[in-house]
């Protein structure tokens, strides 16, 4: 679904933009202007990685509980089913358009826009890429200590740009300023200055929007320039190589892949240069690896409800789930052209992905947009379903559906049958699921029963129901289950519940 899609996104932005602004602005308060530079190097270029990693990254962080076999607790049919009309293969409405045009009109527009500037970004990056190569093959090249220098007249010059120096043929190489700022180039192509470059660019461009990737950027080259300085000076006057940069500063902007020698701002190159002595702070870099491993938590941490995980002591219990049509039978679409098979099979997922905490064993009659067991057909398809669970011998089977009412009906239901073998069993766990679900969303207290037959729970040999995930049609019901966060809490109040059924 693609309205989800963007929902998940928008949060991973925020996410990314909140984590990359508190550490940059720990870094402008206690790293900044600070002589440790490749310290600074590596935590500068850390910000984008690990805001973009860490907020995508689960961490466990629950707590771990083993719960004994409940005692026994005597049966009690405390809800009554009543019957009710449901047509298991009810559709409304044409069938949908693509989901993105689903979206409204001003979501449409935001993902292009986004879109169009990061395809800019992208252009530019690959632009500068090509610029550089074509440096290369206009002027004549020259080996000198393992790199390769190009003797141009391009405004800017002199930069580098991985192993290439590209040199002004208004500079003399051989005279004092000239061996400095060659020594400068050096030093950034043996650091590998360049490659910090080409990883931010890309981070960039992806997450365009959040302005502290870009203000990495541009400390990350000072920090690139200060470093070749540093290593500069050591072969040379320092006041020299000082004048150096004033004496010719370039205005023209240079391309932002390069590393330029005449680069603003001046001020603070000058600064680090000149000064003799410096202060360093021991304590604003020891609090750093606190400081990642406190936001790691923060935001690496995925938030669902306050229960904590539950491991029951007692032996797995086998669980078919069935994600109500696929294929070729949509089920139920709502008035947006959101399909009910698409909710279904996403609240079934969910379902099997979080069994494992519950000591539940999930089989799945079918775990992709296809009719169960690929089937050519909707009665084959029932038919398969059945079979299966019966096959395996599953503990107990549960359908997963939606509804198509009108709008003013809402909630959760639940369907079971009396021509179930089990039914009194069926009863029992639909008033445990029932409980579950309430606290999460409005489940219907009476258990609800068809005039004509449901085949899946007829033909299953252990207890089975039919739980209807809300009406489709009502517009707060709608919203509700196609957000992931909630169909997370369904799963998790269906798992509990069947492992209480399961531990009585």
């Amino acid at each position: 679904m693609m309205s989800a899609f963007l929902t998940t996104a928008s949060i991973g932005l925020l996410k990314i933009t909140l984590h990359s602004g508190l550490l940059y602005i720990y870094y402008a308060l206690f790293l900044r202007n600070k002589p440790f530079h490749q310290f600074n190097r590596l935590f500068l270029l850390s910000i984008p990685v690990l805001s973009v990693l860490i907020p995508f990254i689960p961490l466990p962080m629950g707590q771990y509980i083993h719960w004994p076999a409940a005692k026994t607790i005597p049966f009690t049919q405390s809800l009554h089913p009543a019957t009710r009309d449901w047509t298991e293969h009810d559709a409304v409405g044409p069938a949908p358009p693509p989901s993105w045009l689903s979206l409204p009109s001003w979501q449409t527009g935001i993902i292009v826009i986004y879109i169009l500037v990061a395809a800019v970004l992208v252009f530019s990056f690959i632009r500068q890429l090509r610029y550089i190569r074509r440096l290369t093959k206009k002027y004549p090249e020259q080996r000198i200590a393992g790199v390769r220098l190009f003797n141009t007249h391009e405004p800017g010059a002199p930069f580098s740009f991985l192993e290439n120096i590209f040199w002004s043929d208004q500079l003399d190489l051989h005279s004092p300023p000239g061996l400095q700022i060659f020594h400068h180039e050096m030093n950034h192509v043996r650091q590998k200055h360049s490659l910090d470059l080409l990883l931010l660019r890309p981070l960039m461009a992806m997450c365009w929007i959040d302005p502290f990737f870009h203000l990495v950027h541009r400390e990350i080259k000072i920090i690139h320039e200060f470093l070749a300085d540093r290593e500069a000076v050591n072969k040379g006057d320092r006041f020299l190589y000082a004048e150096s940069l004033v004496w010719q500063t370039v205005q023209n902007p240079s391309a932002s892949l390069l590393h330029p020698f005449f680069y603003s701002p001046i001020k603070r190159r000058i600064t680090m240069i000149t000064q003799l002595k410096a202060r360093t702070s021991f304590l604003g870099r020891a609090l750093t690896l606190p400081l990642l491993l406190l936001l790691a938590c923060a935001f690496g941490t995925r938030h669902t409800r306050p229960n904590v995980r539950i491991v029951s002591t007692a032996k797995p219990v086998t669980v078919v789930i069935d994600a109500g049509h696929g294929g070729i039978d949509p089920g139920a679409i709502a008035p947006n052209g959101i399909m009910e098979k698409d909710i279904n099979l996403s609240i079934s997922k969910k379902i099997q992905q979080l069994s494992g905490e519950y000591n539940v064993k999930v089989l799945m009659t079918r775990d992709r947009d296809a009719l169960p067991g690929n089937k050519p057909s909707i009665s084959e398809a029932l038919h398969y379903r059945a079979d299966m669970a019966n096959a395996n011998k599953a503990d107990l089977f549960l359908a997963i559906h939606t509804e198509m009412q009108a709008k003013d009906v809402k909630g959760f239901s639940f369907f079971v049958t009396r021509d179930n073998a089990h039914y009194d069993q069926c009863v029992h766990l639909g008033s445990i699921l029932t409980e579950k679900l309430n606290k999460s969303y409005p489940t219907d207290a009476a258990l609800k029963q068809r005039k004509e037959h449901i085949y899946v729970l007829d033909r299953t040999d252990m207890p089975a129901l039919l739980l209807l995930c809300g009406n489709i049609n009502n517009e707060s019901d709608l919203s509700f289950i196609r957000k992931e966060e909630n169909q997370e809490k369904v799963a998790r109040d269906i798992l509990e519940g069947i492992r209480k059924y399961a531990d009585q």
